[in-house]
């Protein structure tokens, strides 16, 4: 079973780095149905989140090498000023819902 963390980590780097996103081994171990209902019940909060808004708050300067770190950066700033997201127990990180959302509208993983 593939753990929070591991899902996580693997929807940052497919998220930061597209050219994962084509190589279909990539995709394999993430739960498809999980990060749409993620980023449903995100976008249900949100609900006026489009695609160019996501993607511009996620990757202002693009899907490059820094993109992780910009994206791990603000999640932790998320946790500290008390920004998090709650799923079924689960506790994101506002970023990290944006981003499941963004993955969900994209069609991804």
């Amino acid at each position: 079973m593939t753990t929070r963390r591991d899902l996580l980590a693997a929807l940052v780097a497919l998220a930061a780095t597209p050219a994962l996103a084509a190589t279909p081994d990539a995709l394999a171990g993430l739960d498809r149905a999980a990060t749409r209902r993620i980023g449903e019940a995100w976008r249900t909060r949100n609900p006026k989140a489009t695609v160019s808004q996501l993607t511009t708050r996620l990757f202002p300067n693009g899907r490059g090498r820094d993109a992780l770190d910009r994206l791990r950066a603000l999640a932790a700033a998320d946790f500290h000023q008390g920004a998090v997201f709650v799923h079924r127990g689960w506790r994101l990180s506002d970023t990290e819902g944006a981003l499941f959302a963004l993955l969900s509208l994209e069609g991804q993983p």
